[in-house]
């Protein structure tokens, strides 16, 4: 797949929810050795499928935004460099959010130490590997098997067998927690205290999606077609526990160039067509086949461009 030039959107919203603003105290807040009450339910605990060669990767300002929203607030060292002439106001997410990453991550100063990065529920390392790409050190947090199976073995990143709400990391050890298509499996009440409980004083969750932009008529029945779940909206900010501030929102617009078939192999992916049976697999490939190469009068290997949204939630537990 190729990542088609991106254009992100320069608005950022805050959107808030009934907390108290100030994480909880960590250490009341451990939790056992239970298993994710989540779990059982998510289809890739066991089968990665196709997952890593065609679902897409993130547009570079959802990894910008994550990076400059902890080093805002002193992540790695604690304090801006004034001498380097950077102010925490030049790394902020509104910056992050409207120029390429590359350009948002080199006025980062040179006394920084890399940021700690937890990615819980990290799949197959897809947002991993682009924030060691960026100079963060991550530890990632994945229940599949198969999915840890199929990760890319990149320097930088730890990888643990966990669940969200029970990681089994360390107190106070990373500056972002982060979330990236994985927020929707987990209990989201004992999963945001379990992050408070990993990050340090005033560090960043953040809650990232991708999703097909179905407000353009053929892509939204493109969805439907491949029933691909719930669309997440950026009016309904997600409601973590732990105490967090409220969360601010980030989108980027961007496009996914796939083949056709790459597309037919991205809808074997959905957990709706993990879960289904053959006779409801098959049905949904033959319906695929026809929108794309019929209705919508597409040629095997030619190029479709997709346009997608990624939504970045991010918010912040406040300096004990």
């Amino acid at each position: 797949m190729e990542l088609a030039p991106v254009s992100a959107l320069g608005d950022e919203a805050t959107v808030g929810f009934a907390g108290s603003g100030a994480c909880e105290d960590k250490d009341s807040m451990t939790l056992s050795n239970a298993a994710s009450a989540s779990l059982g339910a998510n289809p890739f605990v066991g089968e990665g499928g196709a997952y890593a060669s065609v679902r897409p990767a993130y547009p570079d300002e959802a990894v910008a935004a994550l990076l400059a929203s902890a080093r805002s607030r002193g992540g790695g060292t604690g304090v801006v460099d004034p001498a380097a002439g950077d102010t925490a106001d030049s790394l902020s997410v509104e910056n992050a959010s409207i120029v390429p990453a590359p350009a948002a991550l080199a006025t980062v100063p040179a006394s920084f130490a890399p940021l700690r990065v937890a990615d819980i529920g990290a799949g197959t390392g897809k947002m991993s590997e682009l924030l060691v790409r960026a100079g963060a050190v991550v530890d990632a947090v994945e229940p599949s098997d198969a999915m840890r199976a199929q990760a890319s073995s990149v320097p930088g990143v730890t990888w643990h067998g966990g669940v969200a709400e029970d990681t089994g990391l360390p107190n106070g050890a990373f500056d972002i927690v982060v979330f990236a298509q994985s927020w929707h499996w987990v209990d989201s009440e004992l999963a945001g205290r379990e992050a408070a409980r990993i990050l340090a004083p005033g560090g960043t969750l953040g809650i990232v999606w991708n999703q097909m932009d179905v407000s353009v008529p053929w892509v939204h029945r493109l969805t439907r077609i491949m029933r691909s779940g719930d669309v997440h909206r950026p009016d309904r900010p997600p409601t973590p526990g732990g105490g967090f501030a409220p969360m601010r929102l980030t989108q980027v617009t961007w496009e996914d160039i796939m083949t056709p078939e790459q597309i037919l192999t991205l809808g074997t992916t959905r957990s709706s067509f993990i879960r289904s049976s053959q006779a409801g697999r098959d049905r949904m490939q033959a319906n695929l086949r026809w929108y794309l190469y019929e209705h919508l009068g597409y040629t095997p290997g030619e190029n479709v461009a997709i346009p997608y949204t990624t939504l970045v939630w991010l918010g912040e537990c406040a300096p004990e």
